[in-house]
């Protein structure tokens, strides 16, 4: 009886895999202009579609004459090597994936998930490449496209176990191989290990994506694209996605901040060949905050009765800010009349002397206090936004409130800023911030402004 893994690769046969049809009407384009075909067009073709870059390999495998045959890494290698005409010919009329699963829609999807997303771990592990100098990027773009490819030949034969697969990983994006395992019954690394064997790749894209090479600085590249691409599918602001940019940032040698910047931008320019895999793009998480833990639901704010002052009101925010939202520590800062710091004007929880008691901080940098005096706003610095928000929370900042989290908002004037408050739970017991004290921060500061609106109307 055979193996779960050798059952799979008897159904893949020795044809060639179905390529997916933009994959396929971009080739016929191709194919009509002939000799006169770019190489470049048809390597970006080929590059697109995991399939039918397999496809080609394999078509090399079989074409091996002499001892420099195992050399082809590159697709660009392939196509030179092959030529434009016999390479029309040779994958001339391919299976087309979509015509596959017409009485699927849903593992259609799936499977063009997992082939949009070998995309997004090819562009970034180029983009890591071309930083590092890397001369060969292309090879490391192959690997990273291939790297899944256990996992898309799944999709494609059973797509049932692929779509359970999947789930678990979304529940638990740490636990894949345990998963796999207990889902499968073996390791998709095995079938993987099983799919280069048999497709004969070089021995180059074998080493690329193997974790046991993890030594070498190249199948470091390989498997953390693969990685980030893999938990950035589920948003951008998990555990799991942060460790993977800390090892990218050791990987090249740079601030986490800069990495991060990098590979957003990377997965914006990943995401314009949608239609190509016609799967939503991880990038589309992009714009989106973190999805706190959601507690109780925050008690109302009582409204402020009729102030007198402006004094007033921001007493009543400052004893708000303690019992209604549970903060240790709260200050409200003025900006002051040249618009270059915010000075402490009330302050709860503040040791006294203490550079927090004092609360001065100059705007003239770009740091994420004088990012909110852009325009009416609230934040929520925490462990979900901290590698994203971390380059914005400079020593200016530090000095004053020190490490940790913390909520700040903005307060306006109508359009002019005129102040913000700040807030945090630092050797408080329980510690930590919440949802619900942050919902009840941002109430305070919206009744406060509205407050402060009429007090001024009145004046006018």
């Amino acid at each position: 009886m055979a193996s779960p893994v050798q059952d799979i690769l008897n159904r893949l046969g020795s044809d060639d895999l179905p390529i997916l049809s933009a994959s396929a009407g971009e080739f016929d384009k191709l194919v009509v202009r002939g000799e006169r075909a770019d190489p470049g067009d048809i390597v970006d073709v080929v590059l697109h579609d995991p399939f039918f870059t397999l496809n080609l390999l394999r078509a090399m495998g079989a074409r091996k004459r002499g001892r420099l045959a195992g050399e082809i890494t590159t697709i660009e290698h392939a196509v030179m090597m092959f030529g434009a005409k016999p390479l029309f010919e040779r994958f001339a009329n391919p299976g087309i994936i979509e015509n596959q699963f017409k009485s699927n829609p849903r593992a259609l999807l799936q499977l063009r998930r997992a082939l949009s997303r070998a995309h997004h771990a090819a562009c970034q592990a180029r983009d890591w490449a071309i930083f590092r100098q890397d001369i060969e990027s292309e090879e490391v773009y192959i690997a990273a496209s291939l790297n899944d490819i256990a996992e898309q030949f799944l999709c494609y034969l059973a797509p049932e176990s692929a779509e359970k697969l999947t789930e678990e990983i979304r529940r638990d994006p740490e636990g894949t191989r345990e998963a796999q395992q207990a889902l499968l019954g073996f390791d998709l690394r095995a079938l993987h290990a099983e799919i280069v064997r048999a497709f004969k790749l070089p021995d180059l894209l074998q080493d690329l994506t193997d974790p046991a090479h993890l030594e070498k600085a190249r199948a470091q590249n390989v498997q953390l694209a693969a990685s980030v691409a893999r938990h950035a599918e589920f948003g951008w602001h998990g555990a799991a996605l942060e460790r993977d940019m800390e090892a990218v940032a050791v990987l090249l040698h740079l601030p986490l901040e800069e990495v991060a910047g990098r590979i957003h931008r990377t997965a914006a320019l990943a995401a314009r060949a949608w239609q190509w895999y016609k799967a939503p793009p991880a990038a589309r998480w992009l714009p989106l905050l973190p999805e706190p833990v959601r507690a109780a639901p925050p008690q109302a704010v009582a409204p402020p009765r009729a102030f007198d002052s402006t004094q007033d009101v921001l007493a009543w925010a400052m004893r708000a800010l303690k019992e209604q939202a549970g903060l240790s520590r709260a200050v409200f800062a003025l900006r002051a009349p040249d618009g270059q710091h915010l000075r402490g004007k009330f302050a709860v929880g503040a040791e006294a002397g203490s550079p927090f008691a004092l609360f001065e901080i100059g705007l003239a940098k770009h740091h994420l206090f004088a990012h909110l005096m852009n325009k009416p706003q609230s934040v929520w610095f925490n462990a979900q936004n901290r590698i994203n928000l971390q380059h914005f929370v400079t020593s200016d900042l530090t000095s004053v409130v020190g490490s940790g989290e913390f909520f700040a908002s903005s307060l306006f004037l109508g359009t002019k800023p005129f102040g913000l408050f700040y807030g945090d739970r630092r050797g408080a017991a329980g510690g930590g911030l919440d949802e619900r004290g942050y919902q009840a921060f941002k109430e305070i500061g919206a009744k406060v402004s509205q407050a402060l609106n009429q007090l001024a109307g009145k004046k006018a």
